[in-house]
């Protein structure tokens, strides 16, 4: 039986994938290509001829993980919802596919590439949407309001369970912890 071929596309698809979720898994470390390619089931050559080396690769990873992020903060900011399911919706987004990791990543390398440049829009639009459910004026508590819930996002996403084993907090009661801070938050404006 002949192995199928795949095609560089798929090839690349296969070792970002991997290496988006040993990202996730053991933050920037688990980055090697060593590990990755062995993750994606391919050789080290492989995905060297793909990405030219471990820079390569980290670049496109930021990259196709800095899409999905905006991707999945459209999706966030789509229906004109009240502000505090807009909150619900901005820290899931936040706080799931890896993205605090990438806002992390990014941050600690000093990163002030085009790609996170991409952000900014949803975040001019997170505020104009917030905004409407606002008292006139109140543009800098809104902004507080909204680096308050995405820097709790960020750090939930990054040390959440870390923190949640060091208070004692079982799992359940961790995942309260975004419904907590919207009702907190909430009370606020």
């Amino acid at each position: 039986m002949a192995k199928k071929r795949r095609t560089a596309e798929e090839s690349r698809s296969i070792i970002l994938e991997a290496a988006a979720e040993r990202l996730k898994r053991s933050g920037l470390e688990g980055l090697n290509i060593t590990g990755v390619a062995e993750q994606a089931g391919l050789s080290h050559a492989t995905l060297i001829h793909h990405f030219g080396s471990s820079g390569g690769m980290r670049e496109a990873l930021a990259a196709k993980m800095t899409v999905d992020l905006v991707d999945d903060l459209v999706a966030a900011f789509a229906a004109n919802v009240p502000v505090e399911e807009m909150t619900r919706n901005v820290f899931k987004a936040l706080t799931e596919g890896g993205h605090a990791r990438l806002i992390a990543w990014r941050s600690v390398e000093g990163s002030s590439d085009q790609n996170m440049e991409q952000l900014a829009p949803q975040f001019k639009k997170l505020v104009e949407s917030a905004g409407q459910n606002m008292p006139e004026g109140d543009d800098s508590e809104l902004r507080y309001l909204i680096m308050l819930v995405s820097v709790a996002a960020i750090g939930f996403g990054l040390a959440g369970q870390n923190m949640a084993t060091l208070l004692n907090m079982n799992e359940a009661d961790a995942a309260q912890f975004p419904d907590w801070l919207v009702q907190r938050v909430s009370g606020l404006n």
